[in-house]
């Protein structure tokens, strides 16, 4: 496998797992989740943007 496909269900897993976080510290009320989520959320989309600024640059 490359290593372009490997990123993209590193990064699909990440965010799957990221929003089951989210609505699990919902539902339960317990902050944890939700902070795990969102870090895996924020880290999502910074991965996103420095894809697409190197696209961008080359």
């Amino acid at each position: 496998m490359s290593d372009k496909v490997k990123l993209q269900i590193f990064a699909i897993v990440c965010l799957v797992v990221s929003i089951v976080c989210v609505v699990v510290g919902l539902r339960t009320g317990d902050a944890v989740y939700l902070v795990l989520g969102g870090l895996g959320l924020l880290g999502m989309a910074m991965l996103a943007f420095g894809v697409l600024r190197k696209r961008r640059s080359s």
